[in-house]
């Protein structure tokens, strides 16, 4: 677009220095677990605004 200028680019993100496995493993479950309460909570929170109507 001609009004648009350019980004900067990105600065490299450092290079992660691989923990243990058991240490890994934790954190993708956590993410694993985040992400399934994130869904369980916008769906109640949907059910309870479709269920309030009647």
């Amino acid at each position: 677009m001609p009004g648009r200028r350019a980004r900067k680019s990105a600065q490299p993100s450092p290079t992660r220095v691989p923990a243990d496995p058991e240490v890994e493993c934790a954190i993708q479950l956590r993410r694993i677990g985040d992400k399934l309460n994130f869904r369980q909570k916008l769906v109640n929170l949907i059910s309870k605004l479709l269920r309030s109507g009647t």
